[in-house]
């Protein structure tokens, strides 16, 4: 007679390995989602005394605004190696702020990109990160903002400014390399049509070559979005304004 326990044995088995691999796929998505989160530290604004003077007059009522923007570099050279995962213009200050971050694996394409015998450490820093702003000169003649062969026409003024040393914050995790940058005195003119974060290698800085990798910040065809200030970024205000008061 058939052991007729056989084909129970084997459905729990079946039964038990999708569970498991249902399980294991829903624990990889929890846990990239958790790493993948930027750190608490470098979502916080970063307080200096131009940002602190506009928030002392204008408390909650402080403009922060982004726009939805491609968050990822895309292009075939560099898909995937550089995010912008959050920026916010400061108009009130001429401000501003934006979370630069790479994967881990981003230094093995780097290391195969320029031919450097070993990928390079995480510790080490090796991009450059700057923001440009382009002002179109005709205004009334949209036409010529474009060109085919992708160079900078002539009608518009490129304007490149660099993140403020001494207010840069950098945190790693398992999976990437955060930098917070402060961008100064940046503003934003009458007729601006597109605002840049651009990424070069630090041993190839050439800003008259293309960039290793840009993500567009502001499109003035697309639209604000505004953001308020988080109990985070309060407390970080707060306890700059009071350590100049106490002084």
């Amino acid at each position: 007679m058939p052991n007729s326990r056989t084909p129970r044995i084997i459905g729990r088995i079946i039964k038990l390995t999708a569970v498991l691999l249902v399980f294991s796929v829903c624990g990889v998505l929890i846990w990239r989602m958790v790493t993948s989160r930027d750190p608490d530290s470098i979502g916080v604004l970063i307080p200096n005394d131009a940002l602190c003077e506009v928030y002392e007059r204008e408390g909650d009522a402080l403009l922060m605004r982004y726009q939805n923007q491609t968050t990822i570099t895309r292009a075939e050279h560099n898909s995937g190696y550089f995010s912008v995962t959050q920026y916010v213009f400061i108009p009130q200050a001429n401000q501003i702020q934006l979370v630069f971050r790479y994967n881990n694996s981003t230094l093995g394409h780097l290391a195969a990109d320029y031919g450097l015998p070993e990928t390079p450490d995480k510790a080490g820093t090796y991009f450059d990160v700057t923001v440009t702003t382009a002002v179109d000169l005709t205004p009334d003649v949209r036409e010529d903002n474009y060109t085919d062969d992708g160079t900078t026409p002539d009608c518009l003024e490129i304007k490149r400014y660099y993140p403020t040393a001494e207010l840069t914050r950098r945190e790693t995790t398992s999976l990437y390399t955060y930098y917070r940058y402060v961008f100064e005195d940046v503003p934003m003119e009458a007729h601006t049509v597109g605002v840049f974060a651009d990424i070069y290698y630090l041993e190839d800085l050439d800003y008259r070559e293309q960039s290793y990798g840009t993500l567009c910040l502001f499109d003035d065809e697309a639209k604000w979005i505004e953001q308020k200030l988080s109990a985070a970024d309060v407390e970080a205000l707060d306890g700059y304004v009071g350590g100049l008061t106490d002084g």
